[in-house]
């Protein structure tokens, strides 16, 4: 997954902060000792997601690649990451509009920012887990 390539383009201002912090508390208090298995099943099905998504957008499959991106970002949603909600929405809303090749391309490569930014959020506050994670897929 070329993901990892998305990490050189994030700025300080991108880095995991007191946002993050505050929803992994409410994460913590909501799962308690469940939480990792719910991040590392996340992850998986996530970093599966990514691939198809990126797939779809060097094919411009784009029905494929909003559908991709619309299941990273419900997911996200749903434990609080919402900035890859919006930006899977975003890309939604710009194929619906047909939006040229290269707008659609610049919203997909988006969502598989913000996915990068929850995961370098992730493995500041958990890093044991996406380090787990790195080594299963290698």
């Amino acid at each position: 997954m070329s993901s990892t390539s998305a990490a050189e383009f994030l700025t300080e201002s991108d880095a995991p902060g007191a946002a993050d912090d505050a929803v992994f508390t409410r994460l913590e208090a909501d799962f308690g000792d469940e939480l990792k298995a719910v991040l590392a099943l996340y992850l998986e099905n996530s970093d599966a997601l990514c691939q198809r998504l990126e797939e779809a957008m060097t094919c411009a499959y784009w029905q494929e690649a909003v559908r991709a991106a619309l299941e990273i970002g419900r997911e996200a949603e749903g434990l609080g990451f919402r900035r890859v909600a919006a930006a899977a929405r975003k890309l939604a809303d710009a194929a619906y509009r047909a939006d040229s090749a290269e707008a659609l391309r610049n919203d997909a490569q988006m969502v598989m920012l913000e996915y990068e930014r929850f995961r370098l959020a992730l493995a500041a506050r958990f890093p044991n887990l996406v380090a787990s994670m790195v080594d299963s897929v290698a």
